[in-house]
């Protein structure tokens, strides 16, 4: 079996987790029944404003907060809310931009929508000046206590969660092989050694590890998503995977050909829109016409974004 990984379980669960909080307000000023936490400078700090930042946190983090680091958060960003409020209150605002642009509370995010999102966010603080700040205040220094900075190089990061990524993905591939998947104890040696190693590696190696995230989501798109593909998948993998040694080269392999312009991801499409086309004709067996069909194909799983996040012309 594949090693459990809570960081895919969590990404899960907070996509359905995300459509039950409160509207946004994108502004200071509290909305219809949100609660006034504090005031400070004329501005005034919302429940709905703490809960928007919580969510942001675990978006970053990965993971759920332990139900005390919550409760430590949210007194802290109090705290500094009466400190500096006006400052705080654009911050807030911010906070609120960047949800909306996961299209909550409207539509539950997908993994996709989520990678995307983690990826642009965590790439931003590989500006010096910007990781300063954000490791100096509560906010980061939760993030940072779940989902810590591997190696923070040349402008690219890598996170915790990239390398359990990472290592999940290596899992999948050991285990369509049959052959032992690498240990816990791997993948800590791997996290103690990969700041120093980070410099010395190819740039195809540095740019696997910090779009592991992307990566394995586009894997886990195809895999999960098709039938034929997946065993098309599989078979080349048993065909070049004869030991535990093989693993970690094809594993980036496989995800290279699940890439959008790769063979994996054509397939599937091809797969996914064979499907919707014969659901189209068995709606018209049955005398379904116009907005059935319609609803029907609009109804349908294949994504509105390419892997890397690039749009479906």
């Amino acid at each position: 079996m594949l090693r459990e990984k809570s960081f895919g379980v969590t990404i899960l669960c907070l996509s359905l987790w995300a459509r039950s909080l409160p509207a946004q307000t994108g502004t200071h000023k509290p909305s219809p029944g949100s609660t006034v936490v504090a005031r400070s400078g004329g501005y005034q700090l919302t429940e709905q404003m703490l809960e928007q930042a919580l969510q942001r946190e675990q978006i970053l983090a990965a993971t759920d907060l332990f139900p005390s680091d919550a409760t430590a958060l949210r007194a802290d960003l109090i705290a500094y809310f009466q400190k500096e409020p006006a400052k705080q209150t654009k911050a807030y605002e911010s906070v609120a931009q960047w949800l909306q642009g996961l299209g909550l509370p409207g539509r539950r995010p997908s993994w996709l929508d989520l990678a995307i999102a983690r990826y642009n966010e965590w790439q931003s603080y590989g500006d010096p000046q910007r990781f300063r700040e954000f490791q100096s205040y509560p906010f980061g220094k939760m993030v940072l206590k779940y989902n810590p900075v591997l190696v923070n190089s040349g402008g690219m990061i890598v996170t915790k969660a990239d390398v359990d990524c990472l290592f999940y993905s290596n899992a999948l591939v050991a285990q369509a092989a049959g052959v032992a998947p690498s240990t816990d104890a791997d993948e800590d040696q791997f996290v103690r050694n990969v700041a120093s190693r980070f410099a010395s590696m190819p740039t195809e190696q540095k740019e696997q590890l910090r779009q592991a995230e992307l990566r394995l989501v586009s894997v886990n798109i195809v895999y999960t998503g098709t039938i034929k593909t997946r065993a098309a998948m599989i078979a080349d993998i048993k065909r070049n995977v004869h030991s535990s040694a093989d693993v970690w080269r094809e594993a980036r392999q496989v995800e290279n050909d699940t890439n959008h312009d790769s063979k994996y991801w054509q397939s599937y499409l091809a797969e996914a829109w064979a499907g919707i086309l014969q659901g189209q004709r068995f709606a018209m067996g049955l005398g379904l016409e116009g907005q059935a069909v319609r609803n029907a194909m609009k109804m349908s799983q294949l994504p509105m974004t390419f892997p890397n996040g690039q749009p479906i012309r």
